[in-house]
């Protein structure tokens, strides 16, 4: 007899449409290959790991994706999502089971994969008609479902599956044990329940509870396989009925269920990482892009330090005429932690998911582009200024006015004033372009370069609140501020050796 397969109607992917790589020196400056990791966990499959990774500058194709997510935040879609992904997966354990089973018994676990596939499709598709299921993602994924429950292929599969059901429950056989002998006949289906009930009657004053047969799909021995081929040979035509459906229907799952489970799990990873994150008492909203290149973004925190309950929440805005934002502050304030969350802020909106914060409104932006301190083993054969250099002409080339730009201590590894000028002509450039820019640096001067948006982290009593606010560089650095504190200014130390302080050398 000739193969049937069940095939669905024409699939639209849940994930709308996939984006681009980004590059790793981005993936790596904004920490997002450890983020990445820490939402996939130890259960890190490659395709979610590509798709977290491919930002998209489409947006329809971002509005696509959140409005799945604003649908199945609900806790019943996320239910009736989760469990059609979990037995879609049994489906697939049972069947890769079957695989190293002897023949007999992979006729049982073919029918078992079988049933939990028509219970999993049919009991998926009854679920979601009864919920308010807004997205055209699952709005298309439920149509498919019918179209697929409904087709020859699938009902042909359900009726032999019951049929085959039918078969195995009829096979009962008593299995005799002398010494080495092993001797097997037809059972005549004695109902042992009503001798337990009568052994146990004794117990029934103490509490009990029920106990059901699970059926263990461990490994078989040559035991277990002599005792099957003689029931085999007892109940042929009921093992030839659970052998069609496997000839017949040798893999069950439809190419299109294969790729929804996958998408699924796309959401179903972040909503369980967002809940999470959640319980520790952080908020998330769903990303909105504005048309005037302004940026509204109210209580944005770092996830990696969420997780640790330690995130502190910061805003960042602008009405978009001015684009620059220069970090100053003292040493370990959380100033290159604010650049790195506003980055991976925008990373995660652009691949359609909500963010870490409680209102977020920005444009969307059609690259990011980051220059970090690299290591010294990892130059080329660079100095870090040569470095620094190619990396600002490169991101220069790049930018526009959709361009967001991350730079971390750049130009730092000369003088003061030689610093000041590679990096005013820098920003400055970066203006031309209209590209935006968060420029964490030590260089105080840069922060009242004309069109410049000021940001400084906060000290209080001394220590780093991690706040990061609108307002002028600091007068002086902790490093000034603790020297004084041990008098090891100066002038403090030349009043020691006994000279005069203003004097030169």
């Amino acid at each position: 007899m000739a193969r049937v397969t069940p095939i669905g109607g024409a699939r639209v992917s849940l994930l709308g449409s996939r984006g681009s790589k980004a590059s790793e020196r981005v993936l790596w400056d904004l920490r997002i290959e450890e983020l990445v990791d820490d939402i996939l966990g130890k259960n890190k499959d490659q395709f979610l790991a590509d798709v977290f990774k491919e930002p998209l500058t489409d947006r329809d194709a971002i509005a696509f994706r959140q409005r799945v997510f604003e649908d199945l935040m609900d806790e019943r879609a996320y239910a009736v999502a989760r469990g059609f992904v979990e037995g879609v997966k049994e489906v697939s354990r049972l069947l890769s089971l079957e695989a190293d089973a002897y023949e007999e018994f992979g006729y049982g676990l073919h029918l078992d994969a079988a049933l939990a596939y028509v219970n999993t499709l049919e009991a998926t598709l009854s679920s979601l008609r009864g919920l308010n299921v807004r997205s055209e993602g699952l709005i298309h994924f439920i149509s498919y479902l019918e179209d697929l429950v409904r087709s020859e292929g699938f009902q042909a599969l359900k009726g032999l599956a019951y049929k085959a059901k039918a078969a195995r429950d009829r096979i009962k056989a008593r299995v005799s044990i002398s010494g080495d002998r092993i001797r097997v006949t037809e059972d005549g289906g004695e109902d042992l329940s009503s001798r337990v009930e009568r052994l146990f009657s004794r117990f029934k004053w103490q509490q009990v509870r029920q106990i059901r047969f699970t059926s263990s799909y461990g490994q078989m021995t040559h035991v277990h396989a002599m005792i099957l081929r003689g029931i085999y040979d007892i109940f042929k035509e009921d093992f030839d009925v659970m052998r069609k459906l496997k000839e017949e229907f040798p893999n069950i799952i439809d190419e299109g269920v294969k790729s929804f489970t996958e998408e699924l799990e796309f959401y179903l990873r972040y909503i369980e990482y967002m809940n999470a994150i959640k319980s520790k008492g952080y908020k998330f909203s769903i990303p909105q892009f504005t048309e005037d290149g302004s940026i509204h973004v109210k209580g944005f925190y770092n996830l990696l330090l969420a997780r640790k309950g330690t995130a502190v929440a910061n805003d960042i805005r602008t009405s978009g005429q001015r684009r620059v934002f220069v970090i100053t502050g003292m040493n370990s304030s959380g100033k290159t932690t604010f650049a790195i969350t506003f980055g991976q802020l925008a990373f995660l909106a652009s691949i359609g998911v909500p963010v870490p914060a409680e209102e977020a409104r920005m444009p969307l932006f059609s690259k990011i582009l980051t220059a970090f301190p690299i290591e010294e083993g990892r130059l080329e054969g660079l100095s870090r200024l040569e470095e620094d250099v190619v990396r600002a002409l490169d991101i220069l080339r790049a930018a526009d006015d959709r361009t967001l730009i991350i730079v971390n201590e750049l130009f730092s590894a000369t003088t003061s004033d030689e610093g000041f000028e590679l990096a005013s002509r820098f920003i400055k450039e970066v203006m031309s372009r209209d590209s935006y820019l968060i420029y964490v640096t030590f260089i105080t001067r840069l922060a009242s370069l004309e069109g410049v948006i000021s940001l400084v982290s906060q000290v209080k009593d001394g220590r780093p609140t991690f706040k990061i606010v609108e307002g002028g560089p600091p007068s002086s650095y902790m490093a000034v501020q603790i020297a004084a504190r041990h008098q090891l200014l100066y002038d403090d130390v030349r009043g020691r050796v006994g000279g005069d302080p203003h004097d030169t050398v």
